[in-house]
């Protein structure tokens, strides 16, 4: 298949490595803070449509800026934990245990 700019991966980057050692506590973080989001925008979302679907009364506008607001810092919060997994990813690759990972597992995990 040909490269043509629509077909490509917008979100890859060519100086990176694939894989890196990361620990999971931050990617949980991070599916929680997804699903906070998600919880936002469906809020602001209903709410714009709320007098045309139910005929209630949608959320005022420092509710709607409140939540927006929220929004704003879990994607401060995601990409700290983003940057902190790329930084700990690009330390630790190389070595078949550069930052000691695996330092007491079993012969058969290392």
């Amino acid at each position: 298949m040909q490269s043509h700019p629509l077909t490509q991966n917008p979100w890859s980057v060519d100086s990176d490595p694939e894989r890196g050692l990361v620990p999971l506590s931050p990617l949980y973080q991070i599916d929680r803070a997804r699903y906070a989001i998600a919880a936002m925008a469906r809020m602001v979302g209903n709410s714009a449509s709320e007098p045309d679907a139910t005929g209630g009364q949608p959320l005022d506008a420092w509710t709607v800026a409140a939540l927006m607001g929220g929004v704003e810092g879990l994607c401060d919060h995601l990409g700290t934990l983003t940057d902190a997994m790329l930084e700990q990813a690009r330390a630790c690759g190389g070595d078949a245990d550069p930052c000691g990972v695996l330092h007491d597992a079993p012969a058969s995990l290392q």
